[in-house]
């Protein structure tokens, strides 16, 4: 996998998320608190979502051996975005979802319908549908930990530079 692919993943993915109404959208972050590293991250009023680009079959195999892919982890919502054909459907973890590049673009192969996104606190009786099944519990620590991160990076006043 070349760096220049896996960057053009990753800002697909973050144009993808916004385009879902995510709007505050972090990629490649670390932060204190929070072992995993995800390509893009997130959030929204109800919940936050997850996209982990893979450009080789080896990283995508790699990836399930991760301890935030049996429990907890980061994304209410999970998706792999991939080039057409390197994930087949029948390979994605439970509940996550696959996106593949399209032209210039992503196209969602395994996504609920609409442009719902309700979060874990939404009643049982109403998740029970495909968005139910879509749904992880994540690590509230570890999303507050990357929440605090980004509104950090935020609030630093800008450097100016020197002529």
């Amino acid at each position: 996998m070349t760096s220049e692919q896996h960057n053009d993943l990753v800002q697909r993915g973050a144009r993808w998320l916004r385009r879902q109404g995510f709007p505050v959208i972090a990629t490649e972050i670390r932060a204190i608190g929070c072992r995993e590293e995800p390509d893009v991250i997130g959030f929204r009023e109800s919940c936050s979502a997850i996209i982990e680009a893979k450009a080789s079959r080896a990283d995508f195999r790699a990836d399930r051996h991760k301890p935030e892919r049996q429990s907890g982890g980061l994304g209410v919502y999970r998706f792999y975005l991939a080039p057409p054909e390197l994930i087949r459907p029948e390979e994605l973890p439970q509940g996550w979802g696959l996106l593949v590049t399209s032209g210039r673009g992503v196209t969602a192969v395994v996504k609920p319908s609409g442009n719902w996104w309700p979060g874990i606190r939404t009643p049982n009786h109403l998740l029970d549908n495909e968005w139910g099944r879509f749904m992880h519990v994540p690590d509230p620590d570890a999303e507050r930990a990357v929440l605090f991160s980004i509104a950090r990076r935020a609030s630093q006043p800008q450097k100016q530079a020197v002529l």
